[in-house]
């Protein structure tokens, strides 16, 4: 009988990538794209009826240096996507033992947008190395949307088997090309583009107060949005040094196969205060509670 974690797994795999799936379709230009493909198809059937003769006359044409990307066409506007590199500025591991005595694998990453349109995160590789020194991917997580100049952190729970890997021997790579949508993409307003284009809201950290029951903290934070806005939030853990080692989405349930979905919370514009309960066993033994973090993502 399989095992919970592998249920678990399972269930989270289906999730992330019908999500991806779906962002993505959304993102793709229907009709025109069909309209495209029709036409080059006559272009193609015209072209092989009235091929020239043997002896017809060639012309030599100059290459033209390439220019900016080749547009994609929607209903009401164009827009350009390009493949580019995500930026990412630290990640860190840990490991915990829930109240069951099941070991898992705590991730934390902080990533960044420096461009002037939406980002969309290509996957994010947990790796290992083989023995001959090859890369060997261990599990896969997804980050969502990431606005333009913008810094996301995230929380990550892996139910990948890895606890006979040293942590140090853990490394986190981009799997995948992001695709950025520059500001031209959203000048019109196009009802198949849905991604939010509103900034992430900025948090601060106000102080931690212990829970009566069940053992844990109740974490106070400070969010300031520029307007109502919906995001996952995430708590990062670094140790007395400063180093960032894992983190979790601030969830009921952070190790379920729905693990993020409760920490999507919608805020309100400008300052609110805001707080969520940590339980002692979901924090790493080498953290630091007056180095944690709280960080706004997409889900």
């Amino acid at each position: 009988m399989p095992s919970n974690r592998l249920i678990r797994r399972s269930a989270r795999l289906l999730r992330d990538s019908a999500t991806r799936a779906n962002l993505r379709a959304e993102l793709l230009p229907r009709l025109p794209f069909v309209i495209a493909l029709v036409v080059s198809a006559v272009a193609l059937v015209a072209a092989i009826e009235h091929r020239p003769k043997a002896d017809a006359a060639v012309t030599v044409v100059e290459e033209l240096p390439s220019g900016p990307p080749t547009p994609t066409y929607t209903d009401d506007a164009e827009f350009y996507e390009e493949e580019v590199e995500l930026e990412i500025l630290e990640y860190g591991f840990s490991r915990i033992t829930d109240e069951s005595g099941e070991e898992w694998t705590l991730v934390a990453v902080i990533v960044r947008n420096p461009h002037d349109g939406e980002l969309i995160p290509g996957g994010l590789s947990i790796q290992s190395k083989t023995e001959r020194g090859y890369p060997l991917v261990l599990d896969q997580m997804y980050i969502g949307s990431i606005p333009p100049r913008s810094t996301a952190a995230v929380g990550y729970v892996s139910t990948v088997e890895m606890q006979e890997i040293p942590l140090e021997d853990l490394s986190l790579a981009s799997a995948e090309p992001s695709i950025l949508y520059p500001e031209e993409a959203w000048e019109a307003d196009v009802d198949s583009m849905t991604i939010p284009m509103n900034p992430l809201p900025q948090f601060t950290l106000a102080g931690t107060e212990p829970l009566a029951s069940p053992d844990g903290y109740r974490v106070h934070f400070v969010s300031r949005a520029p307007e109502v806005t919906d995001v996952q939030i995430s708590v990062l853990f670094r140790d007395g040094e400063g180093r960032l080692i894992g983190g979790l989405p601030v969830d009921s349930d952070p190790f379920g196969y729905d693990a993020g979905e409760s920490a999507f919370r919608t805020l309100p514009a400008g300052e609110s205060d805001q707080h969520f309960d940590l339980l002692e066993q979901w924090i790493p033994e080498e953290a630091d509670l007056d180095r944690i973090e709280v960080g706004p993502s997409r889900y």
